[in-house]
């Protein structure tokens, strides 16, 4: 009687511990990039001991010019960098596309479209901090703060954003609707 009470307290203070986990937030800590403290003629390169041609989920590792290791084999499952100047793209666990600098700091997330992270339109690309749309240019920089809950890419020097859409399911796709559509410019100033 004893191991059975025991067992079934152990139970609740497990499932009581799971229960509080999911209630805490996971705060996630972006960096900036700052590219005056970058020398990006020293750049590294993606090495893949099994693949020259390199394929998603081939092991890799970024080295310098002289052969060293600056990120080790092994860190990230995939990568959309092969250069690696102040900022790679990459992949690890099940985080989405990522941007990263040298020392592996998270810069952001790249906004996924078109089965992969997103493209660089006239200079800028959509990344996502806290679950809010910005936009990069393509040395890494955030130009124009994640505050935007739909971006898209920018077109004739203006992209169509809202801070009040939602998000609908179509099939396979999604689309997204908002009373409150307006354009910014590559400085992120609301024009008409």
């Amino acid at each position: 009687m004893k191991i059975n009470l025991i067992i079934i307290i152990g139970i609740i203070f497990l499932i009581s511990c799971t229960a509080l986990q999911k209630d805490k937030a996971v705060e996630v800590k972006y960096h900036d990039l700052d590219l005056t403290a970058i020398d990006t003629n020293d750049y590294l390169i993606r090495k893949s001991p099994d693949d020259p041609y390199y394929e998603l989920g081939s092991p890799f590792a970024y080295i310098n010019q002289k052969g060293d290791t600056v990120i080790p084999i092994n860190e990230f499952y995939g990568t959309r960098t092969d250069t690696f100047r102040a900022f790679a793209i990459v992949k690890k666990d099940s985080l989405p596309w990522i941007g990263i600098d040298r020392n592996e700091n998270l810069l952001f997330e790249v906004f996924y479209f078109d089965n992969g992270p997103d493209y660089i339109e006239e200079g800028l690309f959509r990344v996502i901090r806290n679950g809010k749309i910005g936009y990069a240019n393509a040395q890494g920089e955030v130009v124009i703060p994640c505050q935007f809950d739909c971006a898209y890419y920018f077109e004739n020097g203006k992209a169509k954003v809202s801070k009040d859409c939602k998000e609908i399911k179509d099939f396979e796709h999604t689309r997204w609707e908002s009373d409150s559509w307006y354009y910014i410019d590559k400085a992120g100033n609301r024009i008409e």
